[in-house]
C-alpha cells in the first residue's frame, strides 16, 4: 500500500466510524420519534373518539334520566289521588275527606320526544297496557284530541309490535343481560383507552337492592279541573285487573286502599336493547325499568324508534366526525374497540367514524417530518463539512507528498550532474577539449534547476492569490506572432513540423496579460512537442479564432492522445501522465496546473477539447479568454 493510500484509510477510517455512529443514532431517534408519534396520533383520536361516545352516551343518560323522574302513576291509564282542592259538582272536596281518579299526562298529548313511539306498562300477570292506547274495557274513553297523527300512528304501530314480539320475551333476563353487556363494554373500553381517573361505570346497575324508594308522595297534590275528576266508586268498578287491586297499586306513598298501604320502590332503567335480541327491519329499541309494589314486579318503560333516534345521537357525534354512523348489532355482541369503530355502552350499536386521512402511520409522519427532515440535513450538512475537511486534509497530503516526491526526483539528476561533473572538473579528469561541453551541460542543468523552482514558487503564489495581472491591448495577428516565434524554435529543437492557423480579423482589440498568455501558450506548446516528437509526421497546429467576444486558442498534436484515466486528473498539480518517462520527457507535473490557473485569473478557461484530435489524432487543449477583462467591459 503506497502512504498515499495509507493516508487516506487513515483519515477515512475514524471518519466514516463517526459517520456511521451519527447515522446510526440519528435513525435510532427518528424511528423512536415515529412510534412516539404514532402513539400519541392514536391516543389523540382515541380520545376524540371517546368524547363523541361519551357525547352519545350523555345523550342516551339524559333521556334516561328524564324518564326515571317520572311519576310511577303516568304508566297507568288513570291513577287515584287526593288534591289539594277539587270542585266537583259545585262542591268542594277536601283532602281529607275525598280521593279522585286522573288521567295520565301521558294520554294527553305526543310523547316528550318525537322518537318515542310509546309508554307502556306489564303488570304481574304479563298484561300489557299504555296510557297512550284507549281500552274499551275501561268507562273512561281516552282524549285523543292532544295527539298528533304522526304520533296516533307510531303509537298504534308500536302497540301491535310489543303485543307481537312480549310472547316469547323474558324482560327480567333480558333487563340482567343489558346491564351485565354494559359493564363489559364499560370494560372494553376501558381497557381501550387506559384513561386514568375516568369513571367508566356511566348507566351501570347499582349493586344491592336494584330498586329506589319512590320519592314522588306528594307531586300530585294540586288543584285539579273537576273535568279531569271521576268519582272513586267509578275507578274501583270498572278498573281491570282483580277487584281494583291493579289500579289501587299506583296510588301515591301511603294511600291507604281496600288491601291496606302498597309499599313503591322504583328500580333503574336498563339501558336499552332490542326485544327480539337483534335488530330487524325496523329496529326498535326496548327502555325498561323494575318497578316493585311489595313483592309484586311490574316493568314500564317505553319503545323508541331507532330511524328516527339514530339521526339524533349521530348529530351528538358528527361535532367531531362530521361522516360518522350508527350501526345497530345484535344485544350480545362486543367488538374489539379500534380507531374507526367502537360498541356504545348503552345502545345496542357500533359508532363507526372515517379513519385517519392516509393511516395513522401516514399521519404521524406528517406530524414530525418537518423536524425530521431538518434534522438530518443538519446531519448531513455537519457530515459534508467533515467529510469535505477530511478530504481536503487527505489532498493536501497527498500534494504534498506528491511533490516532496516529484521535486525530489526531478532535482536529483540535475544535482547528480553537479556533483558529478564539478568533481571530474575540479580533479582534472576532463581533457581539455571537452571542458567546454561540460560546462555547457552544467549550464543546461541549471537552468533546468531554476525552471523548477521558478514553477514551484509560482504555483504558491497562485495557491496564495499573489499574481497580479498586467493588461495590455494587442490583436489577433500580433498575438499569434509571439506564440508562433515560441513555436518554431521548439519545433526546430525537436525535429517537429509547425503549424500556424489564424481566424481573428486584423483591428479586433484583446486586452489581456500578455505575458501569461504566452506562458499558458508555452506550456501548452512544449507539452505538445514532447509528445509529437519521434512520431512520423510530426506535427503540432496552434489556432486563433475568435467568438461571442471571447478568444480561442487551440493546441494540438500529433502525438498518442491523451489516456481516458489520465483525463479526469490531468489538470491537477503533481500529476503526470501513466506513460510519462522522466527522463525522456522530463516535467514536474506543475505545468498544466500552472496553466489552468493562469487561465481563470484572466477569467477565462483551459479546457481539454478532446483526448485525441480529429485529424492530427493526439491531444487537443483549448484556451478561452475574454477579449475584455472581466469588471472592464
Amino acid at each position: 500500500m503506497t502512504s498515499s493510500k495509507k493516508s487516506m484509510v487513515t483519515a477515512i477510517a475514524p471518519f466514516g466510524l463517526i459517520a456511521v455512529t451519527l447515522v446510526s443514532g440519528l435513525a435510532w431517534a427518528t424511528a423512536s420519534t415515529y412510534q412516539l408519534a404514532k402513539n400519541n396520533v392514536g391516543d389523540e383520536y382515541r380520545a376524540r373518539l371517546d368524547v363523541a361516545l361519551r357525547r352519545i352516551e350523555s345523550r342516551v343518560l339524559g333521556v334516561m334520566n328524564s324518564e326515571a323522574t317520572r311519576p310511577y302513576t303516568d304508566y297507568a291509564h288513570r291513577y287515584e289521588a287526593q288534591p289539594d282542592v277539587v270542585m266537583v259538582d259545585r262542591r268542594t272536596l277536601h283532602p281529607d275527606r275525598a280521593t279522585v281518579g286522573l288521567p295520565s299526562p301521558l294520554a294527553k298529548s305526543d310523547p316528550p320526544y318525537h322518537w318515542i313511539d310509546l309508554h307502556f306498562q306489564i303488570d304481574t300477570s304479563g298484561a300489557l297496557s299504555s296510557p297512550q292506547i284507549p281500552d274499551v274495557s275501561l268507562a273512561w274513553p281516552i282524549d285523543r284530541s292532544g295527539f298528533s297523527h304522526d304520533a296516533i300512528k307510531h303509537a298504534n304501530a308500536a302497540w301491535d309490535w310489543l303485543e307481537r314480539n312480549l310472547r316469547d320475551a323474558d324482560i327480567a333476563a333480558d333487563i340482567e343481560a343489558s346491564f351485565a353487556r354494559c359493564d363489559a363494554a364499560t370494560a372494553a373500553m376501558a381497557d381501550a383507552t387506559s384513561t386514568p381517573g375516568t369513571e367508566q361505570t356511566d348507566g351501570a346497575k347499582p349493586s344491592g337492592n336494584p330498586a329506589v324508594p319512590s320519592t314522588l308522595r306528594d307531586e300530585q297534590r294540586r288543584f285539579l279541573p273537576p273535568e279531569e275528576c271521576i268519582e272513586p266508586v267509578t275507578e274501583r268498578t270498572n278498573a281491570p285487573g282483580d277487584g281494583g287491586r291493579n289500579f289501587s297499586v299506583f296510588t301515591y306513598l301511603g294511600q291507604n286502599v281496600d288491601d291496606g298501604p302498597v309499599n313503591i320502590s322504583l328500580g333503574m332503567f336498563a339501558p336499552p336493547f332490542w326485544l327480539s335480541g337483534a335488530p330487524t327491519d325496523h329496529p326498535k329499541l326496548f327502555f325498561v325499568r323494575e318497578v316493585y309494589a311489595d313483592a309484586d314486579v311490574y316493568y314500564q318503560g317505553f319503545v323508541a324508534d331507532w330511524e328516527r333516534f339514530k339521526p339524533v345521537l349521530v348529530a351528538e357525534a358528527a361535532v367531531l366526525f362530521p361522516e360518522a354512523d350508527l350501526v345497530p348489532v345484535a344485544n350480545d355482541v362486543l367488538i374489539e374497540p379500534s380507531l374507526t369503530q367502537v360498541r356504545l355502552r348503552q345502545v345496542p350499536a357500533v359508532l363507526k367514524v372515517a379513519g385517519l386521512p392516509g393511516g395513522l402511520s401516514a399521519t404521524a409522519w406528517r406530524t414530525i417530518q418537518s423536524q425530521v427532515y431538518m434534522s438530518w440535513a443538519a446531519a448531513a450538512a455537519v457530515l459534508a463539512a467533515a467529510a469535505w475537511g477530511v478530504w481536503t486534509l487527505v489532498a493536501l497530503a497527498d500534494r504534498r507528498m506528491q511533490f516532496a516526491y516529484a521535486v525530489t526526483h526531478e532535482l536529483r539528476t540535475p544535482l547528480t550532474t553537479f556533483r558529478l561533473y564539478s568533481d571530474m572538473l575540479s580533479a582534472g579528469l576532463v581533457p581539455e577539449s571537452s571542458k567546454a561541453e561540460y560546462l555547457d551541460t552544467l549550464n543546461t542543468e541549471s537552468i533546468r534547476l531554476a525552471t523548477l523552482v521558478e514553477s514551484v514558487l509560482e504555483y504558491a503564489r497562485l495557491e496564495n492569490q499573489k499574481v497580479k495581472l498586467h493588461l495590455e491591448s494587442t490583436d489577433g495577428p500580433t498575438l499569434l506572432k509571439t506564440v508562433g516565434e515560441m513555436l518554431d524554435s521548439r519545433c526546430r529543437e525537436n525535429g517537429v513540423e509547425p503549424k500556424l492557423l489564424n481566424h481573428v480579423a486584423n483591428g479586433t482589440l484583446i486586452r489581456t496579460d500578455i505575458n501569461l498568455v504566452n506562458q499558458i501558450a508555452g506550456v501548452l506548446v512544449n507539452n505538445a512537442v514532447r509528445h509529437a516528437r519521434g512520431n512520423e509526421s510530426a506535427l503540432v497546429l496552434v489556432e486563433l479564432a475568435v467568438d461571442s467576444g471571447r478568444i480561442h486558442l487551440d493546441v494540438a498534436d500529433s502525438g498518442p492522445g491523451i489516456a481516458a484515466a489520465d483525463a479526469r486528473h490531468i489538470f491537477k498539480p503533481f500529476r503526470r501522465g501513466s506513460d510519462a518517462d522522466t527522463s525522456a520527457r522530463g516535467g514536474v507535473g506543475l505545468g498544466l496546473a500552472l496553466a489552468k490557473n493562469w487561465a481563470n485569473l484572466l477569467g477565462g478557461r483551459l479546457e481539454l477539447a478532446s483526448r485525441h484530435h480529429p485529424t492530427l489524432d493526439g491531444a487537443h487543449f483549448r484556451l478561452t479568454i475574454p477579449t475584455e477583462p472581466p469588471g472592464e467591459v
